[in-house]
């Protein structure tokens, strides 16, 4: 009997030495989490994936989010933080209270950032855009963009992903990895393509071969009217076996291009010199949108063969060399009355 209320005398301390710390804990407790002075002074924080607790606490610490580490790290593991805390980048305020802290850490929304790419960039274009907004390196998204490896890993029989990253508004988190991004933008590619793909087939093309004209249209116009007749300016080359000839995509095969395209740059072989190669180059050369990869499927019924510049944003077209070879002339003559007016002076 002695030794029974011995126990339950020594279990009685100990409960009532547990409730002390625990009441001393929630005083703390409450006194550092009521605690904090925030100056408003927003504060942009990257929490990388797989970063442990303590990380988190450290970041956000140098970063003047929390003044008291060690009690702020008490807290994420007493709260469940290692399950709960998120990957991605969170928008705090310096001198923040512990709670509001870790509010933003479990239930506010990531920032993300929203990035347009144009109709007709190309992966170089594309990295540098990216760039602008700290999405992504530079170089290693150009160095997978360009990989044969990833446009197989894409499904696509191509040298490389170009033609097959849908221009569109993205929003990406400064977390996001160079092949996320490249990924998100093929899915987006694919989605869109989707109402496309029975026509396509019906019509004998294979998506590679509709992209890569499609990309050549794009980067020949930027008139929405006139795609469906650059598009049949080169079904009719096709269909009779001529070259295209076309200036972008030899463009697209030089090397560090400085803007002035020369007789030999017309005259020397690249897989994309359509100058020298019959047929379509092997891959894109831009990525197109879907009005150009619509006007290949639907190409305007013409018999042209040429198409020049106007100097304006559009072009003439003709059915015969000779037509075309006056039209070159005219272009050629009025640029050189432009040059001689803009160096006599009055």
């Amino acid at each position: 009997m002695e030794l029974r209320n011995s126990k339950l005398g020594l279990f009685g301390k100990i409960v009532a030495f547990l409730t002390a710390v625990l009441f001393v804990c929630a005083l703390t407790l409450g006194y550092f989490v009521l605690q904090g002075n925030s100056d408003g002074t927003p504060v942009d924080v990257i929490i990388q994936r797989g970063t442990p607790l303590s990380g988190v606490v450290n970041t956000l610490y140098k970063k003047h989010v929390v003044s008291g580490p060690t009690f702020f790290k008490v807290l994420l593991t007493l709260t469940q933080g290692s399950s709960r805390v998120r990957a991605g980048e969170f928008r705090f305020q310096e001198n923040m209270n512990p709670l509001g802290a870790l509010r933003i850490l479990y239930f506010s929304d990531p920032v993300l950032h929203q990035v347009t790419i144009p109709e007709g960039w190309n992966v170089h274009q594309i990295a540098e855009i990216l760039a602008a907004q700290n999405l992504g390196d530079p170089n290693k998204f150009i160095k997978i963009g360009l990989s044969k490896e990833f446009a197989r890993k894409s499904g696509f029989t191509t040298p490389t992903i170009e033609g097959f990253l849908f221009p569109d508004t993205y929003s990406f988190s400064k977390i996001d990895s160079e092949e996320y991004i490249l990924t998100a933008m093929v899915k987006r590619f694919r989605q869109k393509f989707d109402k496309y793909k029975d026509e396509a087939a019906l019509k004998g093309f294979t998506v590679e071969r509709l992209v890569t004209l499609a990309s050549i249209v794009e980067k020949e116009t930027g008139a929405p009217e006139e795609r469906p007749l650059i598009a049949s300016v080169f079904k009719n080359r096709l269909n009779k076996g001529m070259r295209l000839q076309s200036d972008p995509t030899t463009i697209y095969g030089i090397e560090n291009f400085d803007g002035n395209l020369t007789r030999k740059h017309l005259e020397t072989y690249t897989p994309y010199n359509t100058y020298r190669i019959k047929g379509l180059p092997p891959g894109p050369i831009s990525n197109p949108g879907e009005e150009s990869i619509a006007a290949v499927l639907r190409p305007a019924n013409t018999e042209y063969l040429y198409f020049v510049s106007k100097n304006n944003g559009t072009h003439t077209f003709t059915k015969t060399y000779k037509e075309h070879a006056h039209h070159v002339e005219v272009l050629q003559k009025r640029r050189s009355g432009r040059r001689g007016n803009a160096t006599q002076g009055p």
